[in-house]
């Protein structure tokens, strides 16, 4: 799995705010405050002598003195701070070094079957688990700011993928968070390992070929030039994401088979039952889907470049690789380069207002949209015909509008119905009219669906009879 961004600092709130809350009361000697010093000089002693056994030059001298004082509690909570970094990053390495030769063999195999060498050796990192949550929340905010999170959950309940008020940024640390073992940094090079995932675990040996894999890419291709991470394409972006994350599941299979044993099964077993799963689980259908896409969708993908020209046609695709989940899903479309139809709107603006939301669904994501709605034979039948679509949300649910492409009028005409259904359970609309190509309704939604005769839809979800005026005049 790949994620971006950079590492938070370590920032010792706990020990700093103990301080300031204890500090003021110094001078009445109370109680609580002079035991919550004696703590700290007991830590201290603690931590001064772990140290001295690892390197006593870096010890320091422990602490001497014995009245409390503001000034002498922050000194001794900041030299304790240093103290315990010390030893964290000591755990750090040792964990390193205990895996050296197990990675430097996993590495050895990847190299053997990419056929592509290391252009510098991997720089690997160690997070505890209790970092996890803070590194993603750190590498997602270097991508998209919150107020970004928040207008995305919002089109995105428009459309139908997710529920109003969604949580979206929590859940996705969340799902992140459950991953195992490993995961590559393409921003920074680097790849970090969990240290409480020791490599004497077979599983956690094909999770490090995996991302060994995106190691390789990163050297090679320069993964940070894909558009992995394009904000107005989700799409393009879950296409991109499956040429990479397919073949490093690939290459892992393949690790898998040349390294198979009774410990390795064992180990994938036990690592299916005892994986904590319960946030994909309770992810909307969406984000499930999403997130296994790139690996299941992917490695078929990656699989059919194989079977044509081996790992040299797989990277080939690096130079041009795939702009929508459509070329996933029928990699001859990939083969013989049908790309997506382009919508262009001459202005985005109405009433005043820039969309907050402009973006893609795809034809993969439509298939979970009406699979969630109605069923999934209905979805594969509503999508099959997608060849390009684009979204614009303004701000407050005051109105979206939603314009598909599609290969033939049959297509249009699979997607205006299975829309107009989905459109009615949604939303329970009262009153409908229905025409040749055309389905309103005025409440509880203003509602505008309608097929044209250039193998179009539009469709206009809008708050008020204002907004759906407009965006019909204009779209």
């Amino acid at each position: 799995m790949l994620f971006s961004s950079r590492l938070l600092s370590k920032i010792a709130v706990v020990p700093l705010l103990a301080v300031v809350f204890f500090a003021a009361g110094c001078e009445r000697k109370e109680p609580v405050a002079e035991r919550k010093f004696k703590l700290l000089v007991e830590e201290n002693a603690r931590l001064a002598d772990a140290v001295a056994a690892l390197d006593p030059a870096k010890a320091g001298a422990k602490f001497a003195g014995a009245d409390f004082s503001d000034k002498a509690a922050q000194q001794l909570a900041a030299e304790n701070d240093r103290l315990r970094e010390i030893l964290t990053g000591s755990d750090r390495a040792k964990a390193l070094a205990a895996n050296k030769t197990l990675r430097e063999e996993i590495e050895r195999q990847v190299v053997a079957i990419r056929g592509l060498e290391f252009k510098t050796p991997v720089d690997y990192q160690v997070l505890s688990r209790k970092q996890i949550k803070q590194t993603m929340a750190g590498k997602l905010a270097e991508v998209f700011s919150e107020q970004e999170f928040k207008d995305m959950t919002e089109a995105m309940a428009a459309v139908g993928l997710l529920p109003a008020g969604f949580p979206l940024r929590e859940k996705y640390i969340d799902l992140l968070g459950e991953q195992v073992a490993a995961f590559y940094d393409q921003h920074a090079h680097k790849l970090f390992m969990y240290e409480d995932a020791s490599l004497e675990n077979a599983q956690n040996r094909v999770v490090l070929a995996h991302e060994l894999t995106h190691a390789l890419q990163d050297q090679h291709f320069g993964l940070k030039r894909l558009p992995l991470e394009i904000k107005n394409n989700d799409d393009r972006a879950v296409a991109a994401s499956a040429l990479v994350e397919g073949e490093a599941t690939l290459v892992m299979s393949e690790y898998m088979l040349k390294n198979m044993s009774k410990q390795m099964l064992k180990d994938s077993m036990v690592s299916s039952f005892t994986q904590n799963m319960k946030q994909l689980e309770t992810a909307p259908r969406y984000l499930r889907e999403m997130l296994v896409f790139p690996y299941l969708r992917g490695q078929e993908f990656c699989a059919v470049l194989f079977g044509q020209a081996g790992y040299e046609g797989v990277s080939k695709a690096y130079a041009q690789p795939p702009s929508s989940t459509a070329q996933i899903l029928h990699p001859q479309k990939f083969l013989t380069r049908e790309e997506p139809v382009a919508i262009e709107w001459a202005d985005l603006k109405m009433k005043g207002e820039m969309p907050i939301a402009d973006n893609c669904v795809g034809e993969m994501g439509m298939r979970i949209l009406f699979a969630e709605w109605l069923d999934a034979p209905t979805g594969e039948r509503a999508a099959a015909g997608w060849r390009g679509d684009r979204y614009l949300y303004f701000a407050g649910g005051q109105a979206l509008v939603w314009k598909s492409v599609w290969a033939n009028a049959q297509g249009a005409a699979e997607f205006f119905d299975a829309e107009k259904k989905l459109l009615e359970k949604r939303h329970a609309l009262k009153d409908p009219r229905t025409a040749e190509r055309s389905y309103e309704a005025d409440a509880p939604r203003f509602i505008r669906l309608r097929q044209t005769t250039a193998n179009e839809v539009i469709l206009i979800d809008a708050a008020n009879a204002e907004w759906a005026q407009a965006l019909a005049e204009q779209f």
